[in-house]
């Protein structure tokens, strides 16, 4: 994970406190490159892998620092240098950049401009200590550097921490800690010497209406361009990619956008030679004729409890540690390039408003049960969270579900729509954009995903035109049409084509063989072919490793929550679960290990003083 870290503080020796810590923090990470700026009373540290994009500018007034790729409206890469006026200037709206990126712009006279991309896929959070405009201004990638500063002390925030028990990570953008917030999408930290930090919204996603009279042959074509453009916008200049590739339609539809726009690059899988998604992935690289690599992360498992728990540290919540696998697996790959183009989030994309958020697609009704159903399914079950919290528990959830109801009620656009940009936050940001950054040491992500445009085409679209990704299979079927023929790997026992059949006898037919595969691998084989089912298991033996590290910390969560419902929530280790879903089911275990090692770390002092 490439990481930055800044504080603002007239206090000299705070400043070197700070960044001493900063830098034995970020040390911690293997193979990492650390630099550090320092200007007036700004310093900045960070840490990036060997081949990131950095830029950084210097110029008589201040400096301005860029960590990875951002795309003007017009197709230009911008460098640091562009931040300066880009966002600093005080006249006029700063730009917005597409891509995936961090980066600050400083200057004595005008102050601090610091952001990320506009859908905010790169962590940052930010805290001033204490009040008034000359308070310290601390920004940072993970929260775990905000106790490098001497002066930030860390404390729980109560109502942060119900929301990220019930949806596992930050609702509505509330950290764990106390006093420090999460920048929205679409926004910028500003800071000045006589107004101190303000956050500053600069971009909303809003969907462009669709032509008058629109057919659906028409609609379907104008998003396929809308596609196709955004890849080829994203495209790094010298062609230095790799891809990962898995079974799903996602990264296979990107596979072949690429290989018929004549993008060289080669496919890398995660996973073992028969897991349906490597197998899958396999057949789409042959078809495609692209080099294929499988990485197993199953191979490292002896250090996975380390692992979890440094990644556990500098996440601090906002995801429950396991998306490292993706890090650790592209740290092995013996072709990858410079860049890195996936599926992630175009599931997302192409189906932005669903029963997830709430709508009926019988009747086109929103409801707020269902959404929150949706985003409870790897949270500790909302039914037992107010017991859990304790006495205040009851009243802390029902604030959250009031203000959830009227975030998505009285805002600017359709409930529906409201709630996309609140799951956006919830799945997106703190599950997928978790994996993404995790890879970015190795290889830096691609995301044309998000970019605005494509973006903005179809959320214009009637939730209807999208449902069940029909739009993806019809740009996949127009692009290769050869890779519906791929059995499908859906992370169940259904391993079908795309083009298989769709009568009722046929969707008879694959249950059947669903119910046999599954018999055969489970009875005969004795394990799990589907790799996520298989890792995000706790009864898997790397997380009964950590179970057994984390469980003499269970009194620092006796601490913060009930122990009698912790007891029921958390078995104890060496005992197995066997969850019918693991994935969904195992998550509140996961949360719950996860916040043992993030309580047992913020005991722990990291500001290096003697």
């Amino acid at each position: 994970m490439a990481h930055l870290a800044l504080v603002i503080d007239a206090d000299p020796l705070r400043r070197e406190r700070f960044v001493a810590g900063v830098r034995r923090l970020f040390g911690e990470l293997p193979g990492v490159t650390i630099a550090e700026e320092q200007d007036d009373t700004l310093a900045c540290v960070w840490a990036t892998g060997p081949r990131a994009p950095v830029s950084v500018h210097r110029d008589a007034d201040g400096l301005a620092i860029f960590i990875g790729y951002g795309i003007t409206d017009d197709g230009r890469r911008i460098t640091a240098r562009d931040l300066v006026a880009d966002w600093l200037v005080p006249a006029g709206t700063p730009r917005v950049h597409d891509g995936y990126h961090v980066g600050l712009a400083w200057s004595r006279d005008h102050g601090l401009a610091a952001g990320i991309d506009p859908m905010a896929m790169f962590p940052f959070q930010w805290t001033q200590i204490g009040a008034g405009a000359g308070a310290p201004l601390i920004a940072a990638t993970t929260p775990a550097a905000f106790r490098c500063h001497p002066q930030f002390e860390a404390t729980i925030d109560r109502r942060g921490l119900a929301g990220i028990l019930l949806v596992h990570g930050p609702l509505c953008n509330r950290p764990l800690l106390a006093g420090t917030q999460r920048l929205p999408k679409g926004h910028l930290l500003r800071w000045s010497r006589d107004r101190g930090a303000t956050e500053h919204q600069v971009y909303r996603l809003r969907g462009t209406p669709p032509p008058a009279d629109e057919t659906p042959a028409a609609m379907q074509e104008r998003i396929h361009d809308a596609y196709v453009s955004a890849i080829r916008r994203h495209c790094p200049p010298d062609d230095d990619a790799s891809i990962l590739l898995s079974g799903g339609l996602d990264s296979r539809l990107v596979a072949a956008t690429l290989a018929s726009e004549g993008m060289a690059v080669n496919a890398i899988a995660l996973g073992r030679d028969d897991d349906f998604e490597v197998i899958a992935a396999a057949n789409v690289a042959r078809r495609l004729g692209m080099p294929f690599e499988t990485v197993s992360t199953e191979l490292f498992d002896e250090g996975f409890p380390a692992r979890t728990n440094r990644t556990a540290r500098f996440l601090e919540m906002t995801s429950a540690p396991s998306s490292e696998d993706f890090a650790e697996g592209l740290a092995h790959a013996k072709r990858l390039g410079r860049y890195l183009w996936s599926g992630f989030i175009y599931d997302w994309t192409f189906e932005p408003v669903s029963y997830a958020e709430g709508r009926d697609p019988k009747t086109g009704t929103w409801a707020l049960e269902g959404m929150l159903a949706y985003m409870n399914r790897w949270g500790v079950p909302a039914a037992r969270l107010p017991a859990l919290m304790g006495d205040d528990g009851p009243a802390l959830c029902d604030a959250l579900v009031a203000d959830l109801r009227a975030a998505c009620l009285h805002g600017s656009d359709r409930p529906e729509n409201e709630a996309c940009h609140i799951r956006w936050d919830q799945r997106v940001r703190n599950h997928v954009a978790t994996a993404c950054h995790g890879t970015s040491f190795q290889s830096w992500p691609l995301m044309p995903a998000t970019d605005r445009r494509f973006q903005e085409a179809v959320f214009g679209l009637p939730p209807p035109a999208y449902k069940d990704r029909v739009i993806e299979e019809v740009i996949l079927r127009t692009i290769r049409p050869d890779l519906c023929d791929v059995p499908l790997d859906t992370n169940s026992f259904r391993f079908d084509p795309l083009s298989g059949s769709r009568s009722w006898l046929g969707k008879l037919a694959a249950s059947t063989q669903g119910r046999l595969r599954r018999l055969y691998w489970q009875r005969v084989k004795g394990r799990d072919p589907r790799r996520y089912e298989r890792l995000f298991n706790v009864d898997h033996p790397r997380w009964m490793a950590v179970r057994r590290d984390v469980e003499p910390l269970r009194p620092l969560l006796h601490r913060h929550l009930d122990p009698r419902i912790v007891a029921d929530l958390l078995p104890s280790p060496d005992v197995r679960t066997d969850f019918a879903n693991p994935v969904n089911t195992g998550g509140a275990i996961r949360l719950l290990l996860s916040l043992a090692i993030v309580l047992d770390d913020l005991e722990r002092p990291i500001t290096g003083s003697s």
